[in-house]
């Protein structure tokens, strides 16, 4: 029996995903649209996405154009909107999709303009920008090799992390922010 999921606390989550994308610099009724995705588990049409999250047509076809765009979403109006049920893997995928977009364009300007300042005989900014780059290198090598990992060590990595984290936790108590 396919039960339809339950609206308040769907609506809440997806609320509150919206809000963290848009915190993050992404659109926020994309963000709730996966959500509400992700938790109902089921293709669902756009009729019931509307309703469920108060959003005009418009809204949501953009919404749904984004998610279509990062791979985060399949399916059509007929048959309705689903996307994995892996946490990990849309992640994964969501990072994937901004990495091409935005870290290789971001080293192309950074690298650009600290040619730029070499000559331009200002020391201070060229030294910025040059953290910058640095910075960004760094990501993009370590991303480059966590890339290399398979996804289960991965999950592995990071479940250790955490699991030492709230080890040292219990033990040092918690850390203050």
């Amino acid at each position: 029996m396919n039960v339809a999921p339950a609206t308040a606390p769907l609506r809440r989550l997806a609320d509150y995903l919206g809000a963290l994308g848009a915190r993050w610099g992404l659109p926020a009724d994309a963000c709730r649209v996966h959500g509400y995705l992700y938790v109902a588990a089921r293709a669902t049409p756009e009729t019931a996405l509307r309703g469920a999250l108060e959003l005009d047509e418009g809204a949501l076809a953009g919404a749904l154009a984004w998610l279509i765009d990062y791979h985060l979403v399949d399916g059509d109006r007929e048959a309705g909107w689903r996307t994995g049920s892996d946490p990990w893997e849309l992640v994964i995928r969501a990072l994937d999709e901004r990495r091409r977009r935005e870290l290789a364009p971001a080293l192309t300007v950074l690298r650009d303009c600290q040619r730029e300042l070499h000559g331009a005989g200002d020391a201070v900014a060229d030294a910025q920008v040059g953290k910058l780059l640095t910075l960004l290198d760094d990501i993009a090598a370590i991303d480059a090799q966590a890339r290399r990992l398979s996804p289960r060590l991965l999950r592995q990595m990071v479940g250790l992390g955490g699991i030492a984290a709230r080890l040292i936790d219990r033990t040092l108590g918690r850390s203050r922010p």
